[in-house]
């Protein structure tokens, strides 16, 4: 069995399994709104506990997370071109949602919200285990992402290789931004350093 042939039958599997209680969970789960009741209480628990006077700089981090993955997926989707499956397959069931824009390689959605995940988790990892909230956010943060990820295909938007692929970009832009942050950060702290010791 090729691999194409093989995300098709995952993706029958997932789309056809469904309730009524899950069609709503992963409806409301891929709502833009959503992510923003999470976002806003991840810099509640995290940013205001642990920097609370570095909010701004996860800010600028998660406005990269979502520029880089946004437009990254975006770009992939007109450079491979593979139809979504509700455009490709008949019988794709659908719930309180259209199909969306022609290409589906790769999901956004999983894009954004691994990106997120990551640079929230790598910011975080070093005071998680020091103040004592051990693994609780990244595990939090983690299944937020994979419930966004696997509302996809149940809700007949993408194949479970488009979100596949989309997090391992996303994850991969995660590691990217942290890494932006942290170097800006300690070329501001060496440069106000400097200007002290001046």
């Amino acid at each position: 069995m090729d691999l194409i042939q093989a995300d098709t039958d995952l993706f029958r599997w997932i789309n056809q399994h469904h309730c009524t209680v899950a069609d709503w969970v992963l409806w409301v789960a891929s709502q833009s709104w959503s992510w923003a009741i999470v976002l806003i209480a991840a810099i509640l628990f995290t940013t205001l506990r642990h920097e609370p006077r570095k909010w701004w700089v996860v800010l600028i981090g998660i406005a990269l997370c979502f520029l880089l993955a946004d437009r990254t997926s975006v770009f992939i989707k007109y450079l491979v071109c593979r139809p979504r499956p509700c455009h490709a397959l008949e019988g794709v069931r659908m719930f309180r949602t259209s199909c969306g824009g022609d290409y589906g390689f790769v999901s956004s959605h999983a894009a954004n919200v691994f990106a997120l995940a990551m640079f929230l988790t790598l910011r975080y990892r070093k005071s998680c285990k020091t103040k004592g909230c051990h693994c609780l956010f990244p595990l939090f943060i983690f299944i937020w992402a994979a419930v966004v990820g696997y509302s996809r295909p149940y809700l007949g938007k993408h194949y479970p290789g488009d979100v596949i692929c989309g997090a391992l970009l996303g994850l991969l832009l995660g590691l990217l931004v942290h890494l932006i942050i942290q170097l800006i950060g300690t070329l501001i702290h060496d440069t106000v350093k400097q200007k002290k010791v001046a």
